[in-house]
């Protein structure tokens, strides 16, 4: 293969970068299938940077189409993100528009047409197809061999989804399909049985995959810790517990966020802060990298922030980063005054979760010197027997846009200068 490049050495160039053969059997087909073996490099323009970078490292966000967000990423972090967790249209043809109120007025607000295509979750089939192929493409370019990949669908799309990933990933690598129940009341049909789970398709990079089993062990029924205090025999063996509670399993029983909770954010796709609680904690080791590059209104950042991971975002709507960018502020604020500034200890082992410190928010500096757009967050690690975190609040705002679509993209944010 021409210009294949070990994952150690730092890539100078992806202008001419091919990606190595995905895994293969079986192929999904459809109509207008196409091939999807290089890339090229989009540049990027730094729009707001919130603190001081620590010890070389920035949280990011980025506002474009994630399909060049990542070619971006790919020179610097090829090899280098250890889990990601997406949640990406579903092809439910929901019309999500975002409404505001503007002079005691609702409208909608106006997006480019890629972005509305995204953000109302309408496809044609072979279009989605083809658009989550090149993607996953790129997810497993940045993989760390030690990397996970969560993707969140539901019946719609869940069964092409798994052929995509099973012909990018191998069958092998294929680790779980997670279920999560929501039990909650809503409407239903009596022509089928109320669907009330998403799905969650974990896949691996390798078989040298973290996986922090006791970080997300789950508790015991009543019944079994009653058997275990007595001494009970079932099935020829004396009922014994774990302390720490009983292997998790690949059903997640967790509400939607209700209407009043504190983490609700009004972005119709948002999910639960504890369903990506879960997720980071058994797959990322205080530290590590996490990207979502379908972010919405940033459950993820959030986490990952909460528990000391780094973290790297994108989304082609607007409306999703200044969200998140709230969100994260606010986070930043709140986990200052609660800790007072003071330092967490984590736990040896690492993937338990505790919170990092952070210093009250930054006023923000701008730059320009770059050509992409970012929001960064980021967690200080100190190099001791036991991890220790400290979260500064940085905020990047870095922009990824084709050249000829600048103009009109930049235009609600900042005037960038021409490109080069």
């Amino acid at each position: 293969m021409q210009n294949q490049l070990n994952v150690s050495e730092p890539i100078d160039s992806v202008e001419a970068y091919e990606f190595e053969p995905i895994q293969g059997y079986p192929i999904l087909n459809w109509k207008g299938k196409r091939p999807f073996r290089s890339t090229q490099y989009y540049p990027a323009q730094l729009k707001e940077t919130y603190g001081e970078e620590v010890d070389g490292w920035r949280n990011k966000i980025y506002w474009g189409d994630n399909l060049q967000v990542m070619s971006h990423l790919l020179k610097t972090y090829r090899g280098q993100i250890n889990l990601i967790y997406i949640d990406p249209p579903f092809d439910s043809k929901a019309d999500y528009k975002k409404r505001i109120e503007l002079k005691g007025k609702k409208i909608e607000n106006d997006r480019t047409a890629f972005e509305e295509k995204q953000y109302t979750d309408i496809w044609t089939n072979d279009e989605y197809l083809q658009f989550m192929y090149e993607r996953l493409i790129m997810m497993r370019e940045l993989l760390a061999d030690d990397g996970s990949i969560y993707v969140h669908c539901d019946w719609h799309k869940s069964h092409y989804l798994r052929c995509i990933l099973d012909e990018i990933f191998g069958e092998s690598k294929f680790n779980n399909e997670i279920i999560w129940w929501y039990k909650d009341p809503s409407g239903g049909t009596k022509r089928s049985f109320r669907r009330k789970h998403d799905n969650l398709l974990f896949y691996v990079k390798t078989s040298n995959y973290t996986f922090n089993v006791d970080a997300v062990r789950m508790p015991y029924s009543e019944g079994t810790l009653r058997q275990a205090e007595e001494g009970t025999t079932s099935f020829g063996r004396v009922v014994q517990v774990n302390p720490l509670g009983k292997l998790p399993d690949d059903v997640f029983e967790m509400s939607i966020i209700n209407s009043q909770a504190k983490e609700r954010t009004d972005y119709p796709t948002q999910k639960p802060e504890g369903l990506l609680e879960h997720i980071i904690k058994a797959s990322s080791n205080p530290g590590d990298i996490v990207f979502d590059c379908f972010m919405g209104s940033g459950t993820t950042q959030a986490v990952a922030m909460r528990l000391g991971r780094r973290f790297i975002g994108a989304d082609i709507n607007l409306g999703a980063v200044e969200i998140t960018t709230q969100r994260l502020t606010d986070l930043a604020t709140e986990i200052s005054e609660n800790t007072q500034n003071s330092y967490h200890e984590l736990s040896e082992g690492g993937g338990g979760g505790g919170q990092p410190l952070s210093t009250p928010a930054l006023k923000p500096t701008t730059s320009t010197t770059t050509t992409c757009s970012e929001i960064l967050l980021r967690p200080r690690v100190s190099s001791l027997k036991l991890w220790r975190f400290r979260s500064y609040l940085l905020i990047a705002f870095m922009m990824v846009r084709r050249m000829d679509a600048w103009s009109k993209s930049c235009r609600s944010i900042a005037s960038p200068p021409a490109p080069t």
